[in-house]
């Protein structure tokens, strides 16, 4: 399975499953997770201590053995969207995500990359590109690219409506030990 297909399954209804890796840095985990029959896993760099170098063999494991690996990146920001996208990652889960503006940066980072600034800002806004051959070529470069939102504070919750108006979001991550504090 990829990314787009992850994506197609959910937004058809499917069931898929997966799991979260957190504290576990041995490269090895690829293999037993792999065995499990699961369809994505979440490699996490919010709360564990990885390397870029450690991100990206995990990243390449996965990847070789069918599960979509998807990067929970430590703090909602494009750098990070696309640093770990361009080392592999099928999908993004941006943690403690609040406001509106906080989303459309992690969409566009994921969506629309290597666009940045006021075009990126554009094609999450209003879906307009400079171009029918700009969209094709980033939709195509784009398109195993998964964006999951944290939803993990009150904050988030007062906002949920407007954020999840903005295009581009696959899932959302509800954080209940979050929403607890």
């Amino acid at each position: 399975m990829n990314g787009e297909q992850l994506r197609k399954k959910t937004s058809g209804g499917g069931i898929v499953y997966g799991t979260m890796l957190s504290m576990g840095r041995n490269p090895r985990w690829s293999q037993a997770i792999s065995s499990f029959g699961l369809d994505y896993v979440i490699i996490d760099t919010e709360h564990a201590p990885r390397s870029r170098a450690e991100v990206a063999d995990f990243l390449a494991a996965f990847t070789y053995s069918g599960v979509v690996p998807i990067v929970r990146i430590p703090i909602p920001a494009s750098h990070y969207v696309t640093m770990y996208i361009d080392a592999g990652a099928q999908g993004i889960l941006a943690p403690y995500c609040e406001t509106v503006d906080q989303v459309k940066e992690v969409v566009a980072a994921a969506r629309w990359r290597p666009l940045k600034g006021a075009l990126a800002e554009k094609a999450v806004e209003t879906g307009e590109l400079p171009s029918e051959a700009t969209r094709a070529y980033l939709e195509n470069r784009n398109k195993n690219n998964v964006c999951i939102i944290g939803i993990e504070s009150v904050p988030a919750i007062e906002n949920l409506e407007n954020i999840l108006k903005v295009e581009g979001i696959d899932a959302i991550f509800v954080g209940p030990n979050d929403l607890t504090i």
